[in-house]
């Protein structure tokens, strides 16, 4: 008997891939048979973020596509894109519930909501790539201090 193809979509920046990623899409992956994923390109992130992701878009793609949950990534360069959605016949789109009240402030939320193809997975509390750039920021000294000092040590050796 087959079983008949749920095709879930989600999209995302996917930078520095961290555990609250991987449980969006292993989350993703189990409302349905098929898990598409859009990877947000660097100038997409810029727009709507203001700043450059860490990893290149090129990376970031290759790296989201070697994850067990993922069958197929497709370039982002729209949020919410529709016309996409609709072109990989998705019957799911998955977002983080952090997005949860902003249906009416975006357009195409909004009509993936009022459509019934919107679903939320839960934010995993306690880390996000701002969180990890945060954490860098705040402990950079101490990073260089002792990537300098095994630099100084390694010299040592070949003198």
């Amino acid at each position: 008997m087959n079983k008949k193809q749920v095709i879930v979509f989600t999209g995302g920046t996917w930078d520095m891939l961290h555990i609250g990623h991987l449980n969006v899409l292993q989350k993703a992956k189990q409302m349905g048979t098929v898990l598409i994923v859009g990877v947000s390109t660097d100038q997409l992130v810029k727009k709507y973020k203001g700043s450059r992701p860490v990893v290149p878009y090129a990376q970031r793609f290759k790296l989201v596509s070697a994850l067990k949950y993922v069958d197929k990534v497709v370039k982002q360069k729209k949020l919410f894109d529709l016309k996409q959605f609709k072109k990989v016949k998705a019957n799911i789109f998955v977002v983080g519930d952090d997005w949860r009240g902003q249906e009416y402030k975006v357009p195409n939320l909004k009509w993936l909501k009022d459509n019934n193809y919107l679903r939320y997975v839960r934010y995993t509390k306690g880390m996000s790539t701002s969180l990890l750039k945060e954490r860098i920021i705040k402990d950079s000294y101490n990073i260089i201090r002792s990537q300098c000092a095994s630099c100084n040590k390694d010299k040592g050796k070949n003198a």
